[in-house]
């Protein structure tokens, strides 16, 4: 798993209402991530200036009945530590895909999104599926169902994990069609504690 070296970035929080308010200051001391879907060298992120929005590129999640065994299912796994002030919670509360499909008739497509904090339980997940026939891009928002707050006076990492697959006889469930990159979109809720 590459890790990037520490970050030294502080930002003001500003959200619309009150009760989704950030803390006054987070700091992303670290990032990693790593599997079958990405690497370090064909894979990046960015941050939102106001830490609610984090969008990760993966050069390679991209699945396919095309490359055997092996190339038909496809991960990411994401470990963000994030410090900010005693007395927050932060949890996921959606994702955004956008990529693309090309899947034949009684063949499928699946892209999922699964998130766990550290040393606690709970992990919410998120499951799309992409019926054949069905060829063109994608831009899907999705909410979890499950809400799994880090602990309070506690700053676990947050561990996001994302899986495509294809199942039939010709699929593929990818990465932006122009480049070839799989842009998501993270969106944080927090809470006082």
């Amino acid at each position: 798993m590459a890790v990037m070296a520490a970050l030294s970035v502080v930002t003001i929080l500003s959200v619309a209402t009150p009760a989704l308010a950030g803390p006054p200051k987070v700091t992303i001391s670290s990032v990693a991530y790593g599997g079958s879907g990405c690497s370090w060298s064909d894979s990046t992120y960015v941050l939102s200036p106001d830490y609610t929005v984090l969008t990760f590129i993966f050069g390679n999640l991209i699945a396919t009945t095309d490359a055997g065994l092996l190339g038909q299912r496809k991960t990411c796994q994401i470990s963000l530590s994030l410090d900010y002030p005693p007395s927050w919670s932060v949890t996921l509360g959606s994702v955004t895909g956008r990529g693309f499909t090309d899947i034949a008739k009684d063949s499928k497509g699946v892209y999922e999104t699964q998130f766990y904090f550290s040393g606690q339980t709970g992990t919410p997940t998120i499951t799309r599926t992409f019926a054949g026939p069905r060829t063109g891009n994608f831009e899907v928002t999705d909410k979890f169902l499950t809400v799994v707050y880090s602990q309070c006076n506690d700053t676990p990492n947050l561990n996001i994990k994302h899986v495509v697959r294809v199942e039939g006889s010709k699929a593929v469930v990818g990465l932006d069609s122009s480049d070839s990159k799989f842009k998501l979109l993270f969106s944080l809720l927090w809470k006082k504690c």
